[in-house]
């Protein structure tokens, strides 16, 4: 009897503490679903952790831009015809180098990165834009060539992780920036489309549908003052977190701005990529997410082209 209750008894305190690490583990869990899409502790004492484990190969600037990297050479930079695309890219880290596979450009001599007076062959990263993996925007270039819609694609990346839309109205620190960039890009080229794609900060901050449309006026406004007069393609891009849901604030914002002369939805990334197409964090675009991705901004800027006669 007392060798049966003994057992009994170690029955029940391995029970418990069963019990105990799946509730810890549980917690865990929840934990990093709520604190990972809002950079909450421990999130960025992990990300210090991993960047002195694996440290970044670039250089960057204040505005966490990449502004240099190993794998970068120079190249002369191609002459603006009416084949040439120069592509303004802005948002936060989907437009950025944050996607699961780095790109090499199909056509080398053909897809180019320009940032600050130089023009490089394009490839993931991109220089301009936050992050040291791949992006969609080469991707697009390709496209945008076999397509048949230009001959030269010129990207000019300046997406930064993690803004949200308030950062690039007019007084925001991402505005500065952004002229500035305009200025540089105006020395030698005319942008022929703006690509928008941002959003997931302002859900998870429940930007309201007003403000959204508000700070995207203030932005376009920036855009013309600088001498751009190219449609703006935009997205629908809202999901970033395990509370996601589509009908939000944020989303209808976005969907309100294209009722704006010149805005055309270029990705409607929340109906688009689902979480077979995303990275492990459910947030930013895996391989398959970056060919959608990509695919559905250069059938956009096709149909605006012919639609205007070019």
């Amino acid at each position: 009897m007392k060798r049966h209750s003994g057992k009994l008894r170690l029955t029940a305190v391995r029970a418990a503490r069963i019990a105990t690490v799946v509730a810890v583990a549980c917690g865990a869990y929840l934990l990093g679903l709520y604190s990972y899409p809002r950079n909450l502790w421990p999130i960025p004492a992990l990300r210090t952790f991993a960047g002195k484990v694996n440290p970044p190969a670039g250089t960057y600037d204040g505005f966490g831009r990449l502004v240099g990297h190993p794998s970068k050479t120079k190249v002369d930079c191609p002459r603006q015809s009416e084949d040439t695309a120069v592509l303004l890219a802005i948002g936060q880290s989907n437009v950025a180098n944050h996607a699961a596979a780095r790109v090499v450009s199909r056509n080398p001599d053909a897809v180019f990165n320009y940032f600050d007076g130089h023009c490089y062959t394009a490839s993931s990263p991109l220089l301009g834009a936050t992050g040291e993996e791949g992006e969609f925007l080469t991707l697009l270039a390709d496209k945008l060539i076999s397509d048949g819609v230009y001959k030269v694609v010129v990207i000019a990346s300046s997406g930064i992780s993690g803004s949200v839309i308030s950062r690039w109205q007019r007084d925001g620190d991402l505005n500065a920036m952004l002229a500035a960039t305009l200025q540089d890009i105006s020395n030698r080229y005319r942008v022929t489309e703006v690509v928008w794609h941002q959003g997931e900060s302002d859900f998870k901050n429940a930007t309201s549908a007003r403000n959204y449309e508000t700070s995207f006026s203030s932005l376009v406004d920036t855009l013309v003052e600088n001498g751009v007069q190219a449609p703006v393609f935009v997205a629908i891009a809202t999901r970033c977190t395990a509370v996601w849901r589509d009908d939000n604030p944020t989303a209808r914002g976005q969907r309100a701005i294209l009722e704006k002369k010149g805005v055309y939805l270029g990705a409607n990334t929340d109906a688009l990529v689902g979480d077979d197409a995303r990275r492990s964090d459910g947030c930013h675009l895996g391989q398959d997410g970056q060919v959608r991705t990509a695919a559905s901004y250069a059938e956009a800027i096709k149909n605006v082209r012919a639609s205007i006669g070019r």
